[in-house]
């Protein structure tokens, strides 16, 4: 019989670091995460369908895909479509406890990859810190939940009503798209709605192909 101690790993530990260090990887790389975020909302889908959505270069695309496949959210099929081979990405969520708990999933995901494309985003985390943006995308649900007005945002971010205006605009954007493709929001229900008008500014767009 061994003396070595047991281990105290639970079962699934190695499961719950891969997925931290796949979101940790995502969150770090906005572009990364607007190409992941694109395929999710749209698999089955071509890498090249997704880079001209997104306006990536067909290198950059390719070595994205490349990069998703190794991190192991996505795939690729043995199906295609127009000589062009398909591509499916799966859902990564997982939490993140401190003072409080936060859950991460596919729309703060997207959130952040939208950060390489909008400017009131960029703004914001220009001028709070990526870190701000969590609570930012919380205060929005809440806000969709019909929980919150704009200024009830502003008061719980600490920050002036027009910039919670303008950073709520433009997570919702982005929620409106995200809200059937992550699994973290599946319990939660919106009653306001996001006019189709701005969906169609926003980074993301659901395309029946």
């Amino acid at each position: 019989m061994s003396d070595a101690p047991a281990s105290v790993q639970p079962p699934d530990a190695g499961h719950t670091a891969h997925r931290f260090f796949v979101i940790q990887e995502l969150l770090g790389t906005p572009e990364l995460a607007r190409f992941y975020t694109d395929i999710l909302i749209n698999s089955p889908t071509t890498i090249m369908a997704a880079r001209e959505r997104q306006d990536f270069s067909k290198s950059t695309a390719y070595k994205y895909a490349n990069m998703l496949e190794e991190l192991g959210v996505a795939e690729e099929l043995d199906e295609y479509q127009d000589g062009s081979a398909l591509w499916h990405a799966d859902p990564v969520s997982g939490n993140w406890t401190d003072e409080i708990t936060l859950e991460f999933g596919p729309a703060i995901i997207a959130v952040y990859g939208a950060t390489s494309v909008d400017d009131d985003l960029q703004l914001y985390v220009d001028r709070h810190g990526k870190a701000a943006l969590a609570p930012a995308v919380m205060g929005t649900i809440t806000y969709l939940q019909g929980e919150r007005t704009r200024r009830g945002v502003a008061d719980d971010l600490g920050i002036p009503a027009v910039e919670a205006i303008a950073v709520t605009q433009a997570i919702e954007r982005v929620l409106a798209v995200l809200k059937d493709f992550d699994p973290t929001l599946s319990d939660v229900t919106f009653e306001v709605d996001v006019h189709e008008r701005a969906i169609e500014q926003g980074p993301y767009q659901h395309v029946d192909e």
